[in-house]
């Protein structure tokens, strides 16, 4: 680095010494043409002089470009230290936003922070497969709490987790209407809902509910009286039964039942309901699911609840 400096600066030096010299021997040679019989000290004064204005016009010169530089080069470190300064301060108040964002969250903050810390520790040796995995469910899980925020979160197809966490954590009741389109298959009970692996882990969750003491009342929607008397649907309500379920049947061709109040939904708790949404009827045994919600908006919910009474109240229990 010295040696660097040196060989820039000994050129530099030595055009100042040259400069000054052709100058201050132009100067003598000048007084001398111009001066008749000029007095020799007084042309080599002259001559030294005006060779020093201008060997030193020279250094202020390289000062003042070097001032220049450090002052430019003082205000570009500057810049960058004030905007590290800024991207250090915006990191610290949005980690601080968010701190105070989870503090003051409904949910428990250690089960935030361990999903944190648990992102995290995913480093780089994870196949990039698995990373798009983890990605996607988190982008999953995001969107999933954004719109439960807004009262309305949708899933596409048929849902397995929140049925049966919501069974797993209701405290007082689960109200449910069951659909044949649904909960039977397209045409019959036979490979229908309740007779999956989904079915029957939804039954034992309310079976450990009702144990809790939670009141779990549920009516099947017939679409054909004669449904009531086959012995697949039989075993499936008095199953129920014995589990402590209420359990009623209610007639869709019934003249008094109200045919637009026929859908499959369960509210839970009185303060949120699940909503499924049936496909159409392609074939025969098939159990097709559009979509399923969760709605946690207070007037829908307790309309839920009101038409589930009134349901109820129409239903009867099997013979």
């Amino acid at each position: 680095m010295a040696t660097s400096h040196r060989t820039e600066v000994l050129p530099r030096t030595i055009r100042k010494v040259i400069v000054t010299l052709v100058v201050g021997g132009s100067s003598f040679a000048l007084t001398n043409m111009v001066v008749e019989e000029a007095d020799l000290v007084w042309s080599v004064t002259l001559s030294v002089f005006i060779g020093g204005v201008v060997f030193v016009v020279q250094f202020m010169v390289d000062a003042d470009n070097l001032l220049q530089t450090v002052q430019a080069e003082q205000y570009r470190h500057h810049a960058a230290l004030q905007e590290a300064v800024e991207r250090g301060f915006n990191r610290v108040s949005e980690a601080t936003e968010l701190f105070d964002l989870v503090e003051s969250s409904t949910l428990p903050t250690d089960v935030i922070h361990r999903f944190v810390r648990n992102a995290a520790t995913l480093g780089p040796a994870i196949p990039s497969l698995a990373r798009d995995l983890a990605q996607a469910e988190i982008g999953r899980v995001s969107q999933f709490l954004h719109e439960l925020s807004q009262g309305v979160a949708i899933h596409e197809g048929e849902d397995r987790e929140w049925l049966l966490t919501l069974s797993a954590h209701a405290a007082k009741s689960i109200d449910a209407v069951s659909i044949p389109v649904v909960d039977a298959g397209a045409w019959d009970l036979d490979g229908g809902f309740w007779t999956t692996d989904l079915g029957q882990r939804y039954l034992e969750t309310q079976r450990e509910r009702v144990q809790k003491g939670v009141r779990i009342r549920r009516i099947f929607v017939l679409d054909r009286s004669d449904r009531q008397h086959k012995d697949l649907f039989r075993r499936i309500y008095r199953w129920q039964s014995e589990l402590g379920i209420q359990t009623r049947v209610l007639d869709a061709d019934a003249p008094t039942t109200p045919q637009r109040w026929l859908s499959d939904f369960i509210v839970f708790d009185g303060v949120v309901s699940y909503e499924t949404t049936a496909g159409p009827n392609l074939a025969r045994d098939v159990h097709m699911i559009i979509s399923t919600q969760l709605v946690l908006d207070p007037a829908r919910v307790e309309t839920l609840s009101e038409r589930f009474n009134l349901l109820w109240e129409q239903a009867q229990e099997l013979e």
